[in-house]
């Protein structure tokens, strides 16, 4: 058991060691715009309007402290990202192999993010979080036309 654990740490560090950079690069983004725009997403601060994974991280805190409901409300995705991100370490970590059919898996998982996006913005925009509107953004400090347009064409 403990050779076992040895190679599930050193499969760990080699990640960390080869993607490492970027994951800080990553981090200093999150913690820069957050502090500059109070958001993550660049449609967000760009456009004022949600991308189909916004919610996926407040969905998947939800999730990781079991508010399963809530997590749903916020992004219902996060169910088959979680379950993805789950099977690739049991593979890449636990097992030390390749998961197979990663791909078909990360495409069907696009297609699934952009068709739950249209339907939730369809049903939600702008009034239910986090398919909401943000007027702080940099297109409506810029375009006042861009600002109407989207006063009009919301809910």
């Amino acid at each position: 058991m403990k050779g076992y654990a040895k190679a599930v740490c050193r499969r760990i560090a080699a990640d960390v060691k080869e993607y490492g950079m970027a994951i800080a690069a990553l981090l200093l983004y999150t913690v820069v715009v957050n502090l500059v725009f109070h958001a993550f997403c660049p449609l967000v601060i760009f456009g004022g309007i949600p991308c189909p994974g916004c919610g996926v991280s407040r969905a998947t805190l939800c999730f990781l402290t079991g508010r399963w409901q809530r997590a749903w409300q916020l992004n219902p995705m996060v169910f088959p990202i979680v379950l993805t991100v789950a099977y690739l370490g049991w593979n890449r970590y636990l097992m030390g192999r390749k998961a197979k059919g990663i791909k078909a898996i990360a495409a069907v998982l696009l297609v699934l993010l952009i068709i739950v996006y249209g339907v939730r913005m369809y049903m939600y925009f702008p009034n239910r979080v986090p398919y909401v509107y943000t007027e702080d953004n940099l297109l409506a400090h810029f375009y006042s036309l861009y600002r109407q347009m989207i006063h009009v064409t919301g809910k």
